[in-house]
């Protein structure tokens, strides 16, 4: 662009164009990278949550609803959850193994079991398939065994005589069980 001042100087100034389709309220490029990790594992409703608790919100300011997701994710051909059966959430991960939660996040932190997190506070996303893992499934025999093996059961306890019973038998000289009196 070419600005003629008054006084017969021109000034030249270059501002980059918008090109079709773009706009200055864009969703931002990390939040679109959440948005492509968490649509591995959780719904659209879900995704929308984690992004509000996280603090993001949309390119106009305002609070994600599973609305704004879905378009975002129409827009730029985002995977949707309900069709990848391929990832699973820690929850999920546990009742698939059958395991407690706890103990996926032990393979987790251990390296044992891959598994991503987009950002803290957000969902683990773990893939299927590595749950087959020869290091993945020892660990988790391992557990199963341990759990299922054999409990020690409590000794019964000893029922002992306080001592004022037995001078009570002695000195009544009735017999210590009322089934064993002789006949004779």
């Amino acid at each position: 662009m070419h600005l003629h001042w008054q006084g017969g100087v021109h000034t030249e100034l270059r501002v980059a164009r918008t090109l079709p389709g773009q706009h200055r309220r864009a969703t931002a490029p990390q939040v679109m990278e959440l948005i492509r990790e968490l649509s591995k594992v959780c719904c659209d409703a879900t995704t929308a949550a984690t992004l509000n608790r996280l603090g993001y919100r949309t390119g106009t300011g305002k609070a994600w609803r599973a609305h704004s997701i879905a378009s975002v994710r129409y827009q730029y051909r985002l995977p949707n959850f309900s069709k990848g059966k391929d990832w699973l959430t820690l929850k999920q991960t546990a009742k698939q193994l059958q395991v407690s939660e706890t103990v996926v996040k032990r393979l987790i932190s251990q390296g044992t079991l891959p598994a991503s997190q987009a950002v803290p506070s957000a969902p683990w996303v773990i893939r299927r398939a590595d749950l087959d893992l020869g290091a993945v499934q020892a660990e988790v025999h391992t557990v199963r065994s341990r759990r299922l093996g054999p409990r020690h059961q409590p000794t019964p306890p000893v029922l002992a005589l306080e001592p004022s019973d037995e001078a009570n038998r002695e000195t009544s000289g009735s017999p210590t069980c009322p089934h064993s009196l002789d006949r004779g």
